[in-house]
């Protein structure tokens, strides 16, 4: 990208659903490794083992995916923000761990925060991954492996996919703004992206593989919106204790668990009861910003490298709620 971005965010926070039962999406979250932040008449925040005072809101309402929110470095950056056309100015969180936000409206309809400020909380759990003992590195000596059942050890919020008209135009409006750069590209034809994945540009310092996904919304039949939601957990024991907790509640199971082509994850993917898609994963791939952008033809082969195929119901998109959409 040849222009400079307002600002370059540092990750991704949480994303905003809305449900119409909040009792049943915070024994869904439960399940799949969330612990209550705080619960509202209206709106439910749920947290992660990690420092992170909330990594999941869910609103009272009709079932719509609302949008999303970033972590910026600083509250210049949320001034810098907020000084640029289509953002809120700045106002406090009302939420655990306070801080101060700023909004917009992206190209396709979903409101997306900048935070900064949250009080950190204490960590519910070791977050280490277990030691292994594989290939020629040897870390648990005269000591046993034994996994306990229950939910994943959840991190912290990772990524998200959307479904959108155009993935390149997506990407101009979030980098302009945000400062996202292209890892990979999936090309229909040279010069022709049908999904981008994108990271976050913290120089020097590596950063996720992606922390958003545009894919083109061909694959959902021309709606756009979110097609799924990811968090990271502490290690592959994590991925598969968690799923056969999730399907000894009784579930509903959508792809996994297997290893990504693009990213490296490994991966396992459940809905909601509203058709949400909640993604654990782990050991993906670090980049700082030196690293090119890589692109490939769209028959390069298996989105992921070993696991089952990709269900056809996996391109099923959640739409935002109509609003207007920022300049």
């Amino acid at each position: 990208m040849s222009t400079q971005p307002i600002i370059r965010v540092r990750d991704v926070a949480f994303p905003r659903l809305q449900v119409p039962d909040l009792d049943q999406m915070e024994s869904f979250l439960m399940d799949f490794g969330m612990v209550r932040a705080e619960r509202r008449s209206d709106v439910l925040y749920m947290r992660s083992a990690g420092t992170a005072p909330y990594v999941h809101v869910t609103h009272q309402g009709e079932p719509a995916f609302l949008g999303f929110a970033f972590s910026v470095g600083s509250r210049a950056d949320l001034d810098s923000l907020a000084a640029s056309p289509g953002f809120t100015p700045v106002e406090a969180i009302d939420a655990p761990g306070g801080g101060w936000k700023t909004s917009t409206v992206d190209t396709v309809g979903h409101v997306v925060e900048a935070v900064f400020g949250f009080e950190p909380v204490t960590p519910l759990s070791d977050l280490s991954p277990r030691p292994l003992n594989m290939g020629e590195t040897f870390q648990r000596i005269g000591a046993t492996q034994r996994i306990k059942s229950g939910p994943s050890r959840i991190k912290r919020f990772g990524h998200l996919a959307m479904n959108v008209p155009d993935p390149v135009a997506a990407l101009a409006w979030y980098h302009a703004r945000f400062g996202l750069i292209a890892s990979d590209r999936v090309n229909l034809a040279p010069g022709m992206p049908v999904a981008i994945f994108t990271r976050c540009d913290k120089g020097a310092e590596p950063a996720d593989h992606h922390s958003i996904l545009f894919a083109s919304n061909m694959s959902s039949g021309g709606v756009s919106g979110l097609n799924h939601l990811s968090w990271e957990v502490c290690d592959i024991d994590d991925v598969q204790a968690g799923r056969e907790h999730l399907a000894a509640k009784g579930r509903s199971h959508e792809w996994g668990v297997g290893r990504h082509l693009l990213g490296s994850q490994v991966f396992d993917y459940w809905r909601d009861p509203w058709g949400h898609i909640h993604e654990h994963w782990t050991d993906g791939d670090q980049f700082d910003a030196s690293a090119p952008t890589g692109d490939h033809s769209i028959d390069m082969g298996a989105v992921s490298q070993w696991g089952p195929n990709m269900p056809s119901s996996f391109g099923r998109t959640i739409p935002p709620i109509p609003r207007s959409k920022s300049a």
